[in-house]
């Protein structure tokens, strides 16, 4: 399949693993099967959550009937997870349009606050250039990587993916120590002028200065990290 991307490939090859477990692992008897509440409990957990060596896991991807209701229940949790997140949008548009009224009303009264507004966060540009770092895991790949630098104040990162990433959602993080990020967000990548590009807002000012380390990956693909200094 030679025009088909890489998130067509992992869909394609996740789907006959599950055609294979709803196809090859009838159990019409239940034996062995765990309950509701325990296959609702995996089908909420994070997506980074580790299930290696978990026995309700392994039975439940080797039992047809446990793994079509988990199938069921993953998907109620994404409807759930997409309908509070509308939810919530349309209650921040509420408020604002609220606030909007308000600021408007007091204008027009010639009325001034009886404080101080609260300063616009002001976000410092910052360009980071990780086109040559290459994917790795390992602790001494990390080192070997001159750090990136960064700030510690609320920063606009620039972020220029490593060459030959694809455009789409990416999520970074900064860690401490290795997999306990202290931070995590998420954007949109676009290739423009023939670098991939990743434009998002984070606040530093809570952190102490200091070495760090740096994770950007392509949900829902591996990490790439590297050495970061707050200074």
């Amino acid at each position: 399949m030679p025009d088909e991307s890489p998130f067509d490939h992992f869909d394609r090859l996740k789907k006959q693993l599950q055609d294979s477990i709803l196809r090859d692992y009838p159990n019409p008897q239940r034996r062995g099967c765990p309950g509701d509440a325990t296959l609702r409990t995996l089908a909420r957990r994070p997506l980074d959550y580790s299930l290696e060596g978990n026995p309700n896991w392994q039975h439940l991807t080797h039992c047809a009937e446990c793994y079509r209701e988990f199938l069921d229940l993953r998907a109620d949790v994404r409807r759930r997870k997409k309908a509070q997140r509308v939810g919530i949008g349309v209650a921040a548009a509420i408020i604002a349009a609220g606030t909007v009224f308000i600021l408007a009303n007091r204008h027009g009264a010639g009325t001034r606050p009886d404080r101080p507004q609260i300063a616009k966060l002001i976000y410092r540009p910052r360009m980071v250039d990780l086109e040559d770092l290459s994917m790795t895991r390992s602790d001494k790949a990390r080192e070997e990587k001159k750090p990136i630098l960064l700030g510690r104040e609320p920063e606009e990162l620039t972020i220029r993916l490593p060459f030959g990433s694809l455009a789409g959602t990416y999520e970074v993080q900064l860690l401490k120590s290795a997999d306990r990020p202290l931070l995590s967000a998420n954007g949109e990548a676009k290739i423009e002028n023939g670098a991939t590009m990743l434009t998002l807002r984070v606040d530093l000012s809570s952190y102490e200065p200091g070495k760090y380390f740096f994770g950007v990956r392509q949900i829902p693909w591996d990490w790439t990290y590297c050495p970061a200094v707050i200074q």
